[in-house]
């Protein structure tokens, strides 16, 4: 797991420079896509696992002094910075998130857990960050994940799911709900 890990951050740290080339178009249509069917409020305190270079920041820029972009590659988080220079920024493992419980109103996770050796420890990261009645918002590439494999993830937590859907653009995507019981 940690070799797995390590080539993923040494991919990321190698591609940074070059990311918002690659990435921009096909994430703002994902972020179009998820975002026409979830209001995001300017209160709202977003976790981005899986950030990046902090794409979602540039989508939702009305929004930016409330998002925490969080990614394991250090390079792609520099080149981030460049961008947004205030905003937050944190290089952490997905395994380890360090966020205060209920801190966040949502967590959103953009093609990312395809990627990850262990989503459910990711799933029991993410989990207690969210505040009652919070948000998650997860895509992953359809390739790796089908509707079923969201469903199931989903259902090992106290999440409710609201929608799940594939994406008009290789992925699938869930958003679902923190929820005291789950019903």
């Amino acid at each position: 797991m940690k070799e797995r890990k390590a080539e993923l951050r040494r991919k990321y740290d190698t591609t940074a420079k070059a990311y918002d080339t690659r990435y921009t178009d096909i994430q703002n249509r994902k972020y179009l896509e998820v975002f026409s069917k979830f209001d995001v409020k300017v209160s709202d305190v977003i976790v981005d696992v899986g950030s990046g270079t902090g794409l979602l920041l540039d989508f939702l820029h009305y929004n930016k002094g409330n998002i925490f972009c969080c990614d394991l590659s250090f390079n792609m988080l520099k080149e981030g910075k460049k961008k947004h220079q205030h905003d937050h920024f944190v290089c952490a493992d997905s395994e380890f998130l360090p966020f205060r419980d209920s801190s966040a109103d949502i967590v959103s996770s953009f093609t990312v857990f395809q990627n990850l050796p262990n989503p459910s420890a990711v799933m029991n990261q993410i989990i207690p960050i969210l505040k009652y009645g919070g948000a998650l918002i997860l895509t992953a590439l359809q390739k790796k994940y089908k509707i079923e494999d969201l469903r199931k993830l989903i259902a090992q937590t106290n999440l409710k799911i609201d929608t799940i859907w594939n994406l008009t653009y290789e992925d699938t995507s869930v958003i679902a709900r923190k929820v005291e019981n789950k019903c």
